[in-house]
């Protein structure tokens, strides 16, 4: 997928290839782009390793040993695929699983030493903001203050911001992970179990809706990129699709009414995960977290006032690589 709306601000003169390591709460990921001229970022290389360790964070407040030499065997599987693709511009950072586990710095300097440079740990206004940056340069955005919320494993990114620039920038402590280490929750999910993730979300959104009060309405329309978002949305889709017989299967700028995604949150957090692998569209590496990250993304609509989600796919990789490349 290449820039869309708001890459503009990124224009270079030559053409780079770019690659970004996200090592986050879910998964690492590991993005190469061609970076043209003109802002747009064509993906040449995409590989992930699924490690959940925002549940073992939020179970026991630590990378356990072996899922840290889990993380960097990953990781070095990873950086072995890299060949043939080395890149003019490499950056790599570090979300909410290792910013909050109480070894994460040990286990950032073993992923750092087989990366072969340093990684950045964001702390949650980074992370928003870049999250941000990938949002408003891969969907329509209107004129005047938009928010942007991004779901990960390990936390949950807020920021708000017009064609200016950055305006706010926040982070709260809930994801599908880390509720689900923290919670210890069943499959199927029970109704107490959808009401504490409620209950849960809705405290840690409170600086955040204080915060929002100065903009109006300006959550009625939110751009929400990460997994869950992308996975509601291609469930949908796929549903439409049944119905008119057409679609790319893209989902970039799909938009997601308040009471749709409160509807595939009821309909998920009832089924098991053999009936959730069977759904069409449904992806089967998100299948087991899904529940978790549709309630979350569910209760945040009934907080905030939104009415829609509009989904982007871009978001934080792509955010930190615009953003790299403007300070290039």
């Amino acid at each position: 997928m290449c820039a869309g709306v708001g890459s503009g601000d990124y224009r270079r003169p030559v053409s780079l290839r770019v690659a970004v390591w996200d090592l986050g709460s879910s998964s690492f990921h590991l993005l190469v782009c061609e970076a043209g001229p003109d802002g747009s970022l064509q993906p040449v290389l995409r590989r992930r390793a699924l490690l959940n360790l925002g549940a073992s964070v939020g179970a026991k407040g630590e990378i356990p040993a072996d899922r840290a030499s889990a993380a960097v065997a990953a990781v070095r599987r990873l950086r072995q695929q890299l060949a043939g693709h080395e890149a003019d511009l490499t950056v790599a950072l570090a979300t909410a699983a290792l910013r909050d586990a109480a070894n994460g710095t040990a286990v950032v300097r073993r992923i750092e030493r087989v990366i072969g440079g340093p990684v950045r740990v964001l702390d949650g206004a980074e992370e928003a903001e870049l999250c941000f940056a990938g949002q408003r340069a891969g969907v329509w955005t209107p004129p005047g203050p938009s928010l942007g919320v991004d779901l990960g494993g390990g936390s949950m990114e807020l920021a708000v911001g017009d064609e200016s620039g950055l305006l706010e920038a926040t982070s709260v402590p809930v994801g599908a992970t880390r509720l689900r280490g923290e919670l210890n929750t069943g499959d199927p999910l029970s109704d107490r179990e959808c009401q504490t993730i409620r209950a849960r979300t809705a405290e840690a959104l409170g600086p955040a809706r204080a915060l929002l009060e100065a903009y109006g309405g300006v959550a009625r329309r939110t751009v929400a990129s990460g997994g869950t978002a992308r996975a509601l949305a291609r469930l949908a889709t796929v549903r439409a699709r049944r119905r008119t017989s057409s679609g790319s299967g893209e989902v970039n700028q799909v938009e997601l009414a308040a009471g749709q995604v409160e509807e595939l949150a009821r309909s998920l957090a009832g089924m098991s995960l053999p009936e959730r692998l069977a759904l069409p569209g449904m992806s089967a590496r998100r299948a087991p977290v899904l529940p978790l990250g549709a309630v979350i993304l569910a209760a945040t609509a009934a907080e905030l006032g939104i009415e829609r989600y509009v989904v982007s796919e871009w978001g934080l990789r792509e955010g930190a690589l615009l953003d790299a490349l403007s300070r290039a």
